[in-house]
C-alpha cells in the first residue's frame, strides 16, 4: 500500500516527550533492518542535531544487548544483520509508540492466517498523513490520533484507538468496510465519512454516501468482528446520510444533526490545514485548537469562556492565533513554562 505524509509542525518546540518518539521510531526502523543509503543518513544527521539524541536512543537500546551490533551495520551497507526487538520493546515502549510518528509509523505485521494484513498507523500532535490501500480506499489521519487496520479476503476492518480520520471508501461489496471506534461500528456504504473519537463521546459525520453504526462491546478483537446487516434495524442502530451527524455518548442515546452544505467545509477545514470557526464560544475554540499545538492555551477565567469568536485559521501558525485572540478580545498572553501559555483579561 502506498503512503503520503503530511508534516505540519504546528511549533518548532522540541520537547522530551517528542525526542523519545523519535528516538523509538529509530528503534523500529533499525528493527526492519533495510536502512536505505539515504535513512542511514538521516539518522546521522538526526543523532548530530541534539546532545539530547544519542542519550534518548541509548537509553532505549540499554534494555538488549544486542543494539550495539544493530547500530554497528548503520556503516556496513553489506550487513544482513536483522535482530528481533520488538518482542521485548513492546510492553516498554508502546505507551509511547501509541503517540509516535514524526510524519507517521507504519508498523507492518503478518499473522499468522494467510491473507491478513495488520498495520498500525500514528500521527503526533499537529501533524497528519494519508494512508492510500491497494483496494483504492484513503484514511486521512489528523493530528495525534492512532489508528489499526486488519485487512483481509473477506472484510476491511479500522479500529480508531484514539483522535480522527475521514475514510474515503473504495466500494467492494465482498469486502465491507468497517471503523469501529469506542463502542460503535461504522460500516460504509459506499462513502466518505469522518470519525472523531473523543474522551467523552463519538462523533461521526457523512460527506458523501451512506453510513450505518451499530453498537459493539467495547475491546472486541477485530478478528471477531463480523459485517453489519444492512437490511434490518437493531435498537441503537443509525443510518446516516450525506450532510449528517451523529454523537454518541456514554450511556445516551445518538443525537443526530443535519449539516448545512455551506458548513460542511468547517468539519473537513483540518485537510488544508485550517480551523474554521463561525461565532463559536472561546472555551471551545481553545479546546479545539489545543488538538493541534504542543504548547497548551490555558483559559481559567469563566468571564471569557463565551466569549463568541469566528475567523479562519493556519494551523501552522498558533502564533498569529494566538495575536489575533489577544487583539480582539483585549487580552494577554503569559507563558507559564515551556508546555503552556495562559491567556487573560488586560486589566
Amino acid at each position: 500500500m502506498n503512503k503520503t505524509n503530511k508534516t505540519n509542525k504546528v511549533t518548532p518546540l522540541r520537547t522530551l516527550n517528542t525526542i523519545d518518539e523519535e528516538a523509538s521510531i529509530w528503534l523500529v526502523r533499525l528493527d526492519n533492518g533495510n536502512l536505505s543509503d539515504q535513512s542511514r543518513k538521516d539518522l546521522k544527521i538526526w543523532l548530530s542535531a541534539d546532545k539530547r539524541h544519542p542519550e534518548a536512543l541509548k537509553a532505549m537500546a540499554d534494555i538488549w544487548d544486542d543494539m550495539d551490533e544493530i547500530l554497528m551495520t548503520l556503516d556496513n551497507k553489506e550487513s544482513s544483520v536483522k535482530v528481533s526487538l520488538w518482542p521485548i520493546l513492546k510492553p516498554i515502549l508502546k505507551p509511547v509508540m501509541l503517540a509516535a510518528s514524526v510524519s507517521f509509523i507504519a508498523i507492518f505485521l503478518w499473522l499468522g492466517t494467510p491473507n491478513v494484513e495488520k498495520n498500525s498507523y500514528a500521527t503526533l500532535v499537529g501533524q497528519q498523513m494519508d494512508a492510500i490501500f491497494d483496494d483504492g480506499s484513503i484514511i486521512h489521519l489528523n493530528t495525534n490520533s492512532l489508528i489499526e487496520t486488519e485487512f483481509s479476503d473477506d472484510k476491511r476492518i479500522i479500529k480508531l484507538i484514539k483522535g480522527e480520520a475521514l475514510f474515503e471508501v473504495a466500494h467492494d461489496p465482498n469486502r465491507p468496510f468497517i471503523v469501529y471506534a469506542g463502542d460503535r461500528l461504522v460500516q460504509a456504504i459506499g462513502t466518505k465519512f469522518v470519525v472523531h473519537l473523543k474522551s467523552e463521546d463519538i462523533q461521526v459525520t457523512v460527506t458523501d454516501g451512506k453510513v450505518k453504526m451499530s453498537k459493539v462491546a467495547i475491546n472486541t478483537a477485530l478478528s471477531d468482528i463480523k459485517a453489519l446487516n444492512s437490511t434490518s434495524i437493531q435498537k441503537d442502530d443509525v443510518y446516516l446520510t450525506k450532510g449528517e451527524k451523529v454523537v454518541v455518548s456514554s450511556d445516551q442515546a445518538p443525537i443526530l444533526t443535519y449539516i448545512k452544505a455551506e458548513n460542511m467545509a468547517r468539519e473537513t477545514s483540518w485537510l488544508d490545514g485550517k480551523l474554521i470557526f463561525d461565532n463559536e464560544e472561546l472555551f471551545d475554540v481553545i479546546e479545539e485548537i489545543n488538538r493541534y499545538v504542543e504548547i497548551e492555551i490555558v483559559l481559567k477565567d469563566p468571564s471569557l469562556h463565551n466569549i463568541l469568536i469566528s475567523g479562519r485559521f493556519d494551523l501552522k501558525d498558533s502564533d498569529a492565533l494566538i495575536e489575533a485572540i489577544e487583539l480582539s478580545f483585549n487580552m494577554k498572553s503569559e507563558r507559564l513554562d515551556s508546555n503552556k501559555i495562559l491567556l487573560t483579561k488586560k486589566l
